[in-house]
């Protein structure tokens, strides 16, 4: 991307938006009834608004502009209860969007999500997801999740480590997801889980006015427009993190082992295995306002028959590569490493919310790869940066990420939830 100046700017006026944000508010308590687990008192709803402006600049999607208000709500015993993040943001292809997101957290062990956002034009994303997670030894875990995602913004570059941007090419993908799952908590750390998901991606030559479709210049990849998977999935998980979405110490080490095959309802076959490890390590035990986070990742296709390429492993993007698009590179196999260091500068308290404003420089190297006899450590795309967020803990974090990578890629995230 060329027009670093302009980003700068936008990053700027973010941080300075952003910097200035959080106020307390309330609400009838007749606009938000029961069973939603708000806190309740002289029929007034207290809450904490926390206007976020959109001003982000995506390697594929192109410059978003619009208004992210985040109201976060306490229950009766003071911890976050539910999170409404409606969103209205204009991008110069996908048009006009509108967008309601409710987050609940009826107790510690449950919560709740319903995401609806519409575009103008082809783009969509509608998500509803249940978790009911297992806090002590010997409690059961489960959670349900269906998605549809329809996207005009993917590209396809060719396969491997060194594919060209000069090859860049566009397609228009739908994605819908049922998922179910359950698991069992070991000890006070480990837990096992299976899931079973029903995955159909379908693909169109719907491309971008300044790209070429992909199946004009890649015509043999686009020969299966339409996949539909059944994928079985064991995973393992140990887990010291003091909070899954804001940890600020602890550790967590992530493996699974997934499998589709033709026999079983899916139109192609592969088996897949990964891990991912991540630690923070706090350097002040007490405030714990300096924490160093870490993440290592690995995606691998270790057999595959008529697999697709849009069920690779990719490499680029918000939770891998930062200063680049997603969808950058695609192979068989990929690999990534983070590093950052998070600052806690100052804090503000609201109704008993307390913001953490957290100021976290950031490198990240990534690299996908056919097989594992062609692995080496050379040619590693590498990116750095510097992330403003506001953290409410322990599930609420907005963010603007300022990446740049090699050869004048750069990138400007900005949205809710860490990486990693």
């Amino acid at each position: 991307m060329k027009h670093w100046q302009g980003w700068f700017g936008i990053f700027l006026l973010s941080l300075a938006s952003i910097s200035l944000s959080g106020c307390s508010s309330s609400f009838p308590s007749v606009m938000l009834p029961p069973p939603l687990p708000v806190e309740r008192e002289n029929n007034q709803v207290k809450s904490t608004l926390f206007p976020l402006p959109v001003m982000a600049t995506d390697p594929n999607s192109g410059e978003d502009y619009g208004f992210l208000p985040v109201w976060v709500f306490p229950r009766e015993d003071k911890a976050i209860g539910m999170i409404l993040a409606p969103s209205a943001i204009y991008n110069e292809v996908a048009g006009s969007s509108l967008a309601f997101r409710l987050l609940a957290y009826p107790s510690k062990e449950t919560q709740y999500r319903i995401i609806v956002d519409q575009s103008t034009k082809i783009n969509s994303f509608y998500e509803f997801s249940y978790e009911k997670s297992a806090t002590q030894p010997q409690e059961w875990l489960y959670s349900v999740l269906f998605t549809y995602d329809a996207d005009i913004f993917p590209r396809f570059y060719g396969f491997g480590n060194a594919s060209s941007s000069s090859k860049e090419t566009s397609y228009t993908s739908r994605n819908r997801i049922l998922q179910g799952s359950f698991g069992y908590r070991i000890t006070d750390n480990l837990e096992l889980c299976f899931s079973e998901t029903f995955s159909q991606i379908s693909l169109s030559d719907n491309h971008l006015a300044n790209l070429p479709p992909t199946a004009s210049m890649f015509p043999g990849v686009m020969t299966d427009r339409r996949n539909t998977a059944v994928i079985h999935e064991i995973r393992c998980n140990y887990d010291t993190r003091d909070y899954k979405d804001t940890p600020t110490c602890g550790f967590l080490a992530k493996m699974y082992v997934q499998t589709a095959r033709q026999d079983l309802g899916s139109d192609s076959s592969y088996d897949r295995l990964g891990f991912e490890f991540k630690g923070f390590q706090p350097w002040d035990s007490d405030d714990r306002r300096f924490i160093t986070a870490v993440r290592l990742v690995g995606d691998f296709m270790t057999r595959e028959s008529g697999t697709p390429f849009y069920r690779l492993p990719t490499l680029g993007g918000f939770e891998t590569d930062r200063g680049y698009g997603q969808w950058r590179w695609i192979d068989r196999n990929m690999v990534a490493f983070s590093l950052e260091q998070r600052i806690d500068v100052f804090q503000l308290n609201h109704f008993g919310v307390v913001s953490h404003w957290e100021v976290a420089p950031f490198i990240d190297v990534g690299k996908v790869f056919p097989t594992f006899g062609k692995f080496n450590f050379h040619y590693f795309h590498p990116s750095a940066g510097i992330a403003l967020r506001a953290v409410v803990r322990p599930q609420v974090v907005g963010h603007v990420e300022v990446g740049v990578g090699r050869g004048g890629d750069n990138a400007v995230f900005m949205g809710l939830g860490y990486p990693f």
